[in-house]
């Protein structure tokens, strides 16, 4: 997911993913109602102007 500025338009693509080992540089766990959701929040996230998030579900255990 990408976000062409603060409040830009979102680009959301379904991968090529880029390796983790190359960009990771930190993570935020958000809880949201849904897909749209999660996008709508990440897009707010400043690395999303410049550069990319990754938005991928977690599964609660138990």
């Amino acid at each position: 997911m990408r976000a062409r500025g603060k409040g830009g338009e979102v680009v959301v693509a379904d991968g090529p993913y880029a390796e983790t080992k190359e960009v990771l540089t930190g993570f935020f766990l958000m809880e949201c109602t849904d897909l749209d959701h999660a996008i709508e929040v990440a897009a707010t996230i400043p690395a999303a102007w410049n550069g990319a998030v990754e938005v991928r579900p977690v599964l609660p255990m138990g």
